[in-house]
């Protein structure tokens, strides 16, 4: 879940809109917007979207919570209803991101990526992919964590050496 959050943070991020000059050379083709939309359909890029608007409304509730805890039932029945009203905006990030596809990929390379998801290996990969997602961050998450350990020692280490003991 946290995972997703962080996608989508890290997508909004990447999606900053560009200057309207730069957006003007690169706009796509509207066959390519389409095949590009079509391609996240079929590979359910569209769908994972509608899993992350439930991580993102819980983190910001708790985090209004931390704030205001004598309020925690009124801030739950608040973004219980948000979640309805902007889970609808999804469309528009979905659209944005067809558009980053389309802008790299030609419509002869978004028709062979469709077709791929729509094969038995695509569907395999899709079938696998959240669970390899997952166990990919847990992954990542212990070797970050002993990478950090590594180099806070190292540091320490160094420091030291040079008078500073923290």
């Amino acid at each position: 879940m946290l995972y997703r959050a962080l996608l989508l943070a890290a997508a909004l991020l990447v999606l900053a809109p560009p200057s309207p000059s730069v957006r003007a050379q690169t706009t796509p083709d509207a066959a390519r917007l389409a095949a590009a939309r079509e391609m996240m359909q079929v590979a359910g890029v569209a769908g994972q979207f509608s899993q992350v608007m439930p991580v993102l409304l819980r983190q910001l509730a708790q985090g209004f919570v931390a704030v205001a805890p004598d309020k925690a039932e009124v801030i739950g029945e608040v973004f219980a209803k948000l979640g309805g009203k902007f889970d609808e905006r999804k469309g528009e990030l979905i659209d944005q991101i067809a558009g980053l596809y389309a802008e790299q990929l030609s419509l002869e390379e978004l028709g062979a990526v469709t077709t791929f998801y729509r094969s038995p290996a695509g569907a395999k990969m899709m079938a696998v992919q959240p669970q390899v997602m997952r166990q990919a961050m847990q992954l990542g998450q212990r070797w970050g964590a002993q990478l950090g350990r590594e180099i806070e020692e190292e540091a320490r280490r160094e420091l030291k050496k040079r008078g500073i003991e923290l």
